[in-house]
């Protein structure tokens, strides 16, 4: 599944360039008990643009959910995510080439009863599929 691909592109794009203190994994944050971070797409429109080769323009959303014990950090890695996203150039390794827009500063969303706080960021990527 294409979304997946571009997923684990700006995930892995992220995770090299900022050196983060947990991986970043789609969809779910699988422990329970530490900081972390995950990406989902969101529900996106039909491609933009159709080309007679073929291909087509695709703009999908992109949310990161950064969790963390300490709510200021979980508001400062969001910032990080989409301050290295926004205007980014990614490279897939399927060589797929995603342009990257932040669409939203980290906003709060919940803290848990184990004392975690989560923040969603979203970032706009921009790419030709075949």
């Amino acid at each position: 599944m294409i979304q997946s691909k571009i997923a684990s592109a700006i995930s892995a794009y992220v995770e090299e360039t900022l050196q983060l203190p947990f991986t970043i994994y789609c969809d779910l944050i699988p422990d329970e008990a530490a900081d972390g971070a995950c990406v989902r797409h969101d529900p996106t429109p039909a491609a933009e643009e159709r080309y007679n080769d073929g291909t087509r323009l695709v703009a999908w959303n992109f949310t990161f959910y950064t969790r963390c014990k300490n709510a200021a950090n979980a508001r400062e890695y969001g910032k990080q995510i989409v301050d290295t996203l926004d205007g980014a150039t990614v490279l897939s390794a399927e060589k797929i080439k995603i342009e990257c827009e932040a669409v939203t500063l980290p906003q709060y969303i919940d803290t848990d009863a184990k004392g975690f706080t989560t923040y969603a960021e979203s970032v706009k990527c921009t790419f030709l599929e075949e």
